[in-house]
């Protein structure tokens, strides 16, 4: 008698084991990553929760400031506390410093010389001892700044030099500043982007400093947000130029100049409006 074959158990398919294989490995590795999240969790829970206003300002000081707190006044821009004062060059022409004093004018930044936009070489403002002479005969106090188009930290620390020969020692109460401006359509830079202009700040303040003065830095909002670093310019002066009734700039700031339309009784023509604070 013929014995019957027994049927053959059917087997999983290749595809079937592949399958399964690839979601025991997803199971256990989500079931990894929750172990290891809950051991993290449990030590972060010890660590007390980091402010990230604190850590900025450790590392570039905030603005303290009130926008609100700033009003006009007789013409003039005021702040608690902070004195009123003027920038001027050989674009002002000669100037009555008695009378901008007596018009309750406190201080005077000079400006001492200037890079040629297009050609780089150095000059000396046509009216710089006439205005550093009359501004302290009338009782001001006096900085300079120098107009800048270097386009290398060299060429900074060359300006920095030209402006101590300049000085050659001459007291100053308010800082030497540095000032980079772009010059439209003649500028020896055409983006400022690709100027290394911390460096370049860094290398005049340096220079300034080591000659016994106090180094500052012109800035506007746009280079102050997108081409300084604050946190190396965080032991100089800084003086910031935003036009308005409540300046808003983030960082600190030592002095503002608020308007280049102002008009003071000495002098000709419109002239830059600033406030240093205490």
């Amino acid at each position: 008698m013929a014995k019957k074959r027994r049927k053959k158990k059917k087997q999983p398919s290749r595809a079937l084991v592949l399958w399964l294989t690839v979601l025991a490995a997803i199971l256990f590795t989500a079931l990894l990553g929750l172990i290891l999240y809950s051991c993290v969790a449990r030590q972060d829970a010890d660590v007390p929760a980091v402010d990230a206003t604190e850590m900025t300002e450790e590392l570039a000081p905030l603005n303290e400031r009130d926008p609100e707190d700033f009003r006009f006044e007789d013409g003039f821009l005021r702040y608690p506390g902070a004195e009123t004062g003027i920038d001027v060059s050989t674009h002002q022409g000669l100037i009555d410093w008695e009378q901008v004093r007596d018009a309750g004018i406190t201080f005077a930044i000079i400006r001492a010389g200037y890079r040629g936009s297009t050609e780089g070489r150095l000059y000396e403002d046509e009216l710089f001892w006439d205005n550093l002479n009359g501004a302290k005969a009338a009782g001001l106090k006096v900085g300079v700044y120098f107009f800048s188009q270097a386009i290398s930290v060299e060429e900074a620390a060359e300006e920095a030099e030209y402006v101590l020969n300049l000085l050659n020692g001459e007291p100053l109460e308010l800082p030497v500043y540095y000032d980079w401006e772009q010059i439209a359509g003649t500028s020896r830079i055409n983006y400022p982007g690709t100027l290394p202009l911390t460096e370049c700040s860094v290398a005049f303040c340096e220079a300034v400093r080591e000659q016994g003065y106090t180094p500052g830095v012109y800035f506007n909002r746009e280079y102050g947000y997108a081409y300084l670093d604050f946190v190396r310019l965080r032991n100089y002066a800084l003086w910031l130029a935003e036009y308005g009734d409540n300046p808003t700039f983030r960082y600190r700031y030592d002095c503002l100049q608020y308007t280049d339309a102002g008009r003071i009784p000495g002098i000709e023509t419109t002239v830059d409006m600033d406030l240093i604070f205490q």
